[in-house]
């Protein structure tokens, strides 16, 4: 019997399946195309079949709208609209989520694609330009797969279907067809081309590993600041070692590969950390991740469940969501149908680590899944969201590899070596129209989440954003008793939670329905008011009812807010007040509605504290004082707002006020200007009103902690309307 022969340093021992047998010949050897002209031409015909198939799947996706967070993260975030030096520096020195609000995440290279696509290419809000880049950067990354599945298994055709079914599983959709899943595809390129260079820096030694290195180092750095998950890059090329040591030991390779990875990882982490300590700190949300609410074993061990509900996922797309949020995935207590879940991880976790010394390609390509997927799983550490499908755009692969050699290998072994084509074929037709299925959903906000409301029937998000979609969808607001059975699912859901625990948008929106609900009801009134009507005061009731509980909810954030800036070390002094404008502003329509001016003037005014750059908390102060008789106050809040803005507009109301209100005895509140009426400083009810609005703002700025804005504003009120310097203190 001969001895085995021993593998060559450097090359893995692959599976047996895909070797030719010892002799064998190609059936037709006359049809083969020459060795040198296959592989010139393979390549690019590869790639060229590979995007075709994907195409195919997703080019309905080409014209589907900016839908969930892509027009606040593109059409809303000023910094992506025009290339200039000021927007650059606002992306490398502010958070993703910037200026809507904070967040703990850091992709500066994520945001300037999308400057690209909107100042550049000029696509502005034509959505077309930006699901191409999307589907271009797809594509590359089907291709990547081939190659890297052709060096590992060293035959073409399995790599082919591994890409290709790859390509259109129907769980990459929230990545592709999803605007904002940029992100997802830079990582995953940075991942794959990095892991590739790796390899041929280990095949290379001495200088020549340098350029190899180099170009590790640089797509290293492009996914760290596209999205923080292409961390795992370390885990696989790790991986990738452990799994085949016996066979290459390259100790010099995977330090030297370690180093390029780790001075992007390291400026990535310096970057970040100086940016978000400039940054408002982040709260996250328990009804995005009710993880955070874990305390009990059983309850800690739920991302190990929902790892059950993402494998059923890959095996079985027929139902696909936007949201997962609470209470669509419980936490787990222990029951059944955790003890199942947990099991199924167990087995899948079992099978793939009995696969290293069987066949470790299984192995490989099983944990290659599961290290790329820690770093979103909420294993290690909790992510902003539960459950979200995008997340399975890398892992996915490992799925796709498993199935395609899994399917080769029970060809052969029956002796049917159509069985795999075959198979794999009909599974890429039918997640590929799945997947055209479900770039439907992406449409609008209201398709995708109508969508989401049939699959995750329990998630409070979801019937909030059905609601607001319903809502904005039509103007005359005669769906409004949709609208608020979709917003009553929500906070029937939300309301047995703590107010620690809860989400406040949802009841600022639940709250405007029920008043917009009364409205409707109501008898017309005097100058457009609506007067009140038995059922108008009932829906108006039921408003307020909801935004005071908003308020509690606003009052436990805030606190939050504070608390984590001053374990941040800044003083008590220094933190502003934080909370939501849109619910004062609410509460203030609300007391209005059912007569309590006095509430409803308290109100407006916690509104502008919380948001003193809005003119709304001004028109809506205005209003009440009007109502109340003070016609001099309501005065002061429109020259504020003027003041604030700019806005030449609200000195036409200013104008109608001074003329009905007797305000303006000898008419001299108002000069002629080349654009238009203006202001007269120099005349005394115009004087009066300026220096009692700018010493208000003074004050106001003062109490947000904006020295700047308060500094200018007595400045202007000195200068340029002679205020005494007493009144500005």
């Amino acid at each position: 019997m001969s001895r085995r022969k021993k593998p060559r340093r450097g090359a893995p021992e692959f599976v047996q399946q895909f070797t030719p047998k010892p002799g064998s010949q190609p059936a037709s050897s006359a049809a083969t195309p020459p060795r040198g002209t296959l592989a010139r031409f393979r390549a690019p015909l590869v790639a060229l079949a590979l995007a075709a198939i994907a195409f195919l799947a997703y080019s309905n996706s080409f014209h589907t709208g900016f839908a969930q967070d892509n027009r606040i993260l593109i059409l809303k975030d000023a910094r992506v609209h025009a290339a200039t030096g000021e927007n650059l520096d606002l992306i490398l020195n502010r958070t993703y989520w910037w200026p809507e609000n904070e967040s703990a995440l850091y992709r500066p290279v994520t945001t300037l694609t999308y400057l690209f696509n909107y100042a550049i290419l000029g696509n502005a809000d034509a959505p077309a330009g930006y699901h191409w880049f999307n589907f271009l950067l797809h594509a590359a990354n089907v291709f990547l797969v081939y190659l890297l599945a052709l060096r590992l298994l060293k035959t073409h055709w399995p790599p082919f279907f591994i890409a290709a079914l790859w390509a259109v599983h129907p769980v990459a959709t929230e990545s592709v067809t999803n605007i904002i899943g940029r992100s997802d595809l830079l990582a995953a390129f940075a991942l794959l081309s990095g892991f590739l260079l790796y390899l041929k820096s280990a095949d290379a030694s001495g200088w020549r590993r340098l350029p190899w290195l180099a170009a590790l180092a640089g797509v290293t750095a492009l996914g760290v600041f596209s999205k923080e998950s292409a961390v795992a890059i370390l885990g696989v090329i790790a991986l990738y070692e452990l799994t085949w040591w016996r066979e290459r030991r390259q100790w010099r390779a995977l330090l030297a590969g370690s180093l390029a990875i780790a001075l992007p990882l390291a400026a990535m982490l310096y970057q970040r950390a100086a940016v978000m300590a400039a940054a408002t700190p982040t709260v996250f949300n328990f009804v995005d991740n009710p993880l955070l609410g874990a305390h009990s074993l059983a309850e800690r061990l739920t991302p190990v469940a929902v790892m059950a509900k993402y494998i059923w996922l890959l095996a079985w797309p027929a139902k696909l969501s936007c949201d997962y949020s609470y209470a669509q995935i419980p936490l787990s207590t222990g029951a059944l149908r955790d003890w199942i879940a947990w099991l199924v991880v167990a087995a899948v976790a079992a099978a793939i680590a009995l696969q290293f010394r069987r066949n470790r390609l299984y192995f490989f390509f099983g944990a290659f899944a599961f290290v790329v997927f820690v770093p979103v799983s909420n294993l290690l550490v909790l992510t902003g969201t539960i459950m979200a499908e995008r997340f399975l755009y890398l892992p996915s692969l490992g799925f796709a590899a498993c199935l395609v050699m899994a399917l080769f290998a029970a060809g052969q072994r029956f002796g049917v070596k159509l069985l795999a084509p075959i198979a794999l074929a009909l599974i890429i037709a039918a997640l590929g129209l799945r997947t055209c299925e479900r770039n439907f959903d992406w449409q609008s906000d209201l398709t995708l989440w109508t969508a989401a409301g049939k699959t995750s029937p329990a998630s409070a998000k979801v019937h909030s954003a059905i609601a607001f979609n319903l809502s904005e969808s039509d103007p005359t607001h005669s769906n409004i008793y949709n609208v608020i059975e979709e917003s009553d699912k929500a906070l029937a859901i939300l309301d047995p939670l703590p107010d620690s625990l809860n989400q406040l948008p949802i009841y600022v929106n639940g709250g405007a329905y029920y008043l917009k609900k009364g409205d409707l009801l109501a008898r017309p009134g005097a100058e457009g008011q609506p007067a009140t009507s038995s059922e108008s005061r009932l829906a108006w009731q039921r408003a307020l009812q909801i935004l005071l509980r908003g308020v509690s909810i606003n009052n436990v954030f805030g606190e939050a807010y504070k608390q984590a800036d001053l374990a941040r070390g800044k003083l008590a002094s220094e933190i502003p007040p934080v909370g939501s404008p849109e619910l004062f502003q609410k509460l203030s329509i609300a007391y209005q509605r059912l007569g309590d001016l006095q509430k409803a003037y308290d109100a407006a005014l916690q509104a502008r504290v919380y948001a003193p750059h809005r003119t709304d908390s001004y028109f809506t102060l205005a209003n009440i004082l009007m109502s109340g008789g003070h016609k001099e106050e309501a005065a002061v809040a429109l020259v504020e707002a003027s003041l604030i803005s700019g806005n030449r507009a609200i000195l036409g109301q200013l104008q109608k006020l001074y003329q009905v209100s007797g305000l303006d005895p000898q008419g001299c509140a108002f000069a002629a200007s080349p654009g238009g009426p203006i202001l007269n400083v120099a005349c005394a009810p115009v004087k009066k009103e300026l220096c009692a609005a700018s010493s208000d703002l003074y004050s106001l700025y003062l109490q947000v902690r904006r020295l700047d804005l308060a500094d200018q504003a007595k400045s202007a009120a000195l200068r340029d309307f002679g205020c005494p310097a007493d009144l500005i203190r």
